[in-house]
């Protein structure tokens, strides 16, 4: 694989947990396999490729097509993702100039995989709601504060409702856990002027593969 292609993979990481938030804003549900899938990003701290931090192809697939369509010309129609993944991008990038911060996240992180070993989809599902709260908390102590906060917009009703916050605080951190991994594979804000269509080819070429 090439650069791209591996950015590619780490933007759709971003694109696919930025969809959730307005699912969960709106209706306060969300895909469910999606969500796992983000949530158990954000614990493979050492992942043994950029696709291995997501799982399998088939696992990031919907992002990969979601990115294809926020970088070509469906921009209007998915207007919420794209503010979302811009919005984490942002905050990920004052948080790379942190360490000591980054170092915290880690360490808060890892406090709470200690207490599920096998950190599986599975595992995931079965204390969704557990993890969900968690990884809110660290989300609201440690990320929220280094940036301006990410205006979630949705119905009133489930933006209120405490678990859909912690949930929507998780897609949000997964999308934060993706946008990581896209600097750490050579990721720029200045690809989306003069190389969107080498990220978009490669999308395509990761989807057509599969």
């Amino acid at each position: 694989m090439t650069k791209y292609h591996d950015i590619a993979i780490a933007l759709a990481g971003v694109c696919q947990s930025a969809s959730l938030v307005p699912q969960l804003a709106n209706t306060g549900n969300c895909d469910r396999e999606l969500y796992y899938l983000g949530m158990r990003s954000v614990f493979n701290t050492s992942p043994s490729s950029t696709l291995n931090v997501f799982g399998e192809r088939k696992d990031i697939q919907s992002g990969l097509k979601l990115l294809v369509s926020v970088l070509g010309s469906e921009q209007k129609e998915n207007a919420d993702v794209l503010r979302y993944t811009f919005g984490t991008l942002g905050i990920t990038h004052k948080l790379r100039n942190q360490p000591e911060t980054l170092n915290d996240i880690g360490m808060r992180i890892q406090r709470v995989a200690s207490m599920h070993p096998e950190m599986s989809l599975e595992e995931v599902a079965t204390h969704s709601d557990e993890l969900s709260y968690s990884l809110a908390g660290i989300y609201s102590d440690i990320i929220s504060p280094v940036a301006a906060k990410i205006k979630v917009m949705g119905k009133i009703e489930y933006l209120q409702n405490t678990l859909v916050q912690a949930k929507v605080r998780t897609a949000l951190f997964a999308c934060v856990r993706a946008a990581i991994l896209w600097y750490q594979v050579g990721g720029t804000r200045w690809q989306f002027i003069f190389s969107r269509k080498k990220i978009v080819q490669a999308a395509q070429e990761l989807l057509t593969e599969y």
